[in-house]
Order: C-alpha cells, then sequence, then structure tokens
C-alpha cells in the first residue's frame, strides 16, 4: 500500500480527500510487521472458516478492548454473511449471546436487523439471547425486526415483569394462555 498502491492513486488523480492513504497507513501501522496485532492479518495459516460446521467466538477478554472488539465483531458478521450466501441447502444458525451488548452497538443493531430480514431465505435462523425483555424491546433498530420475524420467542421466568406484563404480552402477541 505504502508504495505501490500510492503510485497507482497518484496516476489515477485521486484526491487526498477522497482518500487518505498517510491516515490509512497509520490506522494499520499496528497491524504491520512488529506492530502490537501483528500476527492477526500476518499469519501464515489459513482459516477456513466457511466450511467448519460449529464456530465459537468468546468475545469476553476482548468485549472492552477499542480496536480489536469492532474488528472481531466486523469478521464474526462476515464469516456469517459468507456461509448463509454460499452455502446452499445447508442449514445455517447464528445464535448472538448476550444480546444486550451488541443491540448497544447501532452497527451490530443494524447487522442484527439485516440477519432477521434475511436469514430465512437463506435456509438460516438468527437467535438472540438476552436476559431482559427490555434489551429487545428498547432498541428501535431491531425492536420490529427480531419480534415480526421470529417465529419463537421463549421466554423463562417473567415474575419481574408482572406489572410490565400486559405491554409485553401485546408486543409479543402472546395469549393469556
Amino acid at each position: 500500500v505504502k508504495n505501490d498502491y500510492r503510485a497507482h492513486l497518484q496516476e489515477k488523480n485521486v484526491r487526498e480527500k477522497d482518500f487518505d492513504i498517510d491516515n490509512f497507513l497509520n490506522v494499520l501501522e499496528p497491524y504491520y510487521k512488529g506492530g502490537e496485532y501483528d500476527y492477526l492479518l500476518n499469519s501464515d495459516k489459513e482459516l477456513d472458516l466457511l466450511h467448519k460446521r460449529f464456530i465459537v467466538f468468546e468475545l469476553d477478554n476482548i468485549k472492552d478492548h477499542k480496536i480489536l472488539f469492532p474488528i472481531t465483531t466486523i469478521i464474526i458478521m462476515e464469516v456469517f454473511i459468507n456461509k448463509m450466501r454460499k452455502l446452499k441447502g445447508i442449514r445455517k444458525l447464528i445464535l448472538i449471546e448476550e444480546a444486550w451488548k451488541a443491540i448497544a452497538s447501532a452497527n451490530m443493531a443494524d447487522y442484527i436487523k439485516y440477519l432477521y430480514k434475511t436469514v430465512r431465505k437463506y435456509f438460516g435462523e438468527a437467535i438472540v439471547v438476552t436476559q431482559e425483555v427490555e434489551d429487545i424491546i428498547s432498541s428501535p433498530i431491531v425492536k420490529e425486526s427480531i419480534i415480526n420475524n421470529s417465529d419463537c420467542k421463549i421466554l423463562l421466568d417473567q415474575r419481574k415483569y408482572l406489572n410490565k406484563f400486559d405491554s409485553i404480552q401485546n408486543l409479543l402477541g402472546l395469549t393469556d394462555k
């Protein structure tokens, strides 16, 4: 990028305001050789996540990391979209545990909305797991897409919502039974 692509951009007369290559290089520096995260992008191992039947991404160790968490999240989203679109005739499922963390991020909330609106067309399922119904219904981005596109809703002990249960019942379309 530093040498060849810079020359390519100059040949095409790309203006700095359209693409700031120096800023781009600065952002990538920690991922280059000798950088703090060089092992992430310079691994000689090829990972074929497309054909792995079961993948778990455990994010607890990086959930508060300003750099690694967003990048890892993007990788997870891309892995599942690839599986969803390329693996025809194979059931796909994405389960997002502790969904409140994902829903709190606008980018992830948009991704969850996209998943719920498209995953069934690709023989897949999306599942969110959270301890509070409020996590889902308080997010305007995902509220309607999850509720409208979920054939199955599993609610465990709702005693703490006894005073609010009527509104939850109406929202989720639950019968008295």
